[in-house]
This record gives C-alpha cells, structure tokens and sequence, in this order.
C-alpha cells in the first residue's frame, strides 16, 4: 500500500482500492462476524456496513473511471499519506506501548481501525466520483470505534475520530479539478 500510494497512478489506485476491498471483507467476515459480534450483537450490523464499503471499493477499483489523484503539493495529498503510513507502522506499535499483547495488536488489513485510516488515506490523495459515498463508512467506523474507546478509557480514543474530521474537512477544501497536476496516466 505504502508504495502504490507514494506516486498514484491510475493502474496504482486501481490496485491500492482493490487490495483495500479484499481487507474490508475480510474484516466483516473474519472480525466482526466470527470474533466480535459474540461480544457484541450489535456487531452484525458493523459487518454488514464493512461488506458493503469493501463491494463498494470494488466497484470503484474495476468499474470506475480513471481516478486523477489530488496535487502532490497540496495538503490533502500529503496528509493522506502520512495517514497511510501510520495506520501501517506506528499505530500496530501503540498497542505494544500501551501493553496489549501481540494478539492484541491491530493491524491493517486485519483489524478494522487500521484499515479505515488507510482507506480515509487512499480517499485524501485521490478524487474519484465516489468518493463521498466511500467516506460514509470509514466515518461511522470511525465515530463507533472513538466512542467504544472511550467507554473503555482507551487513550487512543480520539485518533480515529480525529482522523475522520481532518480528512473530510481537507476532502471538502480540495477542489474537484487541479488543472494539469492530475496524475491519471495507468
């Protein structure tokens, strides 16, 4: 993901969505489904919005127009890829610091908190037509997981939530053309 993302192209996006549905569903079945919702029943719900996201981020891999990614002098595009590099590396070492043990620690692609900042990532430093709608998700996620941190005096509750509000503002802020400094060759 790391490198896909570092100079997008269309083929890469098309790719880095692709690779970022197969995570969404594997999260809503092997997760949610078979690990969370015997906690939580309200879990059920959660996995059916993370299928959902992961056929949409299919969708949008195979089916879409070319994606033209944000300038890479703004602050969407630089931002979304320091989001990316957190949710790969440094975020699975916080839960080393604040002492869970290995089988605690999430990790993209198989934990749902990592995996929906990379996703907040990958829709930072592209603009695609469906975008708005692939934010849906990740934004709810993000909101239920600040909250069921906070309930459990997580210190890391507000990350997410902080996460979510900086990428849809910065979403909102970049403009839906950037003249030349699209980037859309495959």
């Amino acid at each position: 993901m790391l490198w896909l993302l570092y100079r997008p192209t269309a083929g890469r996006v098309r790719l880095a969505s692709g690779v970022l549905a197969v995570c969404w569903l594997w999260i809503a079945w092997a997760f949610l489904l078979r690990s969370y919702t015997p906690l939580n029943p309200g879990a059920g719900y959660a996995a059916a919005a993370f299928a959902l996201q992961g056929l949409l981020l299919l969708a949008a891999a195979i089916a879409s127009p070319r994606a033209a990614t944000t300038t890479p002098f703004g602050a969407a595009f630089r931002v979304g890829y320091g989001m990316l590099v957190f949710a790969v590396v440094p975020m699975p070492l916080l839960g080393l610091m604040l002492n869970r043990t290995w089988t605690g620690i999430e990790l993209f692609g198989t934990a749902p908190d990592p995996t929906v900042l990379a996703t907040l990532a990958l829709l930072l430093r592209v603009r695609h037509p469906l975008r708005p709608l692939l934010m849906v998700v990740p934004a709810a996620w993000s909101l239920f997981s600040g909250l069921t941190l906070l309930a459990i005096d997580d210190p890391l509750w507000p990350l997410l939530p902080i996460a979510v509000t900086v990428s849809m503002a910065l979403s909102l802020r970049t403009p839906p053309e950037i003249g030349g400094r699209n980037r859309t060759d495959g």
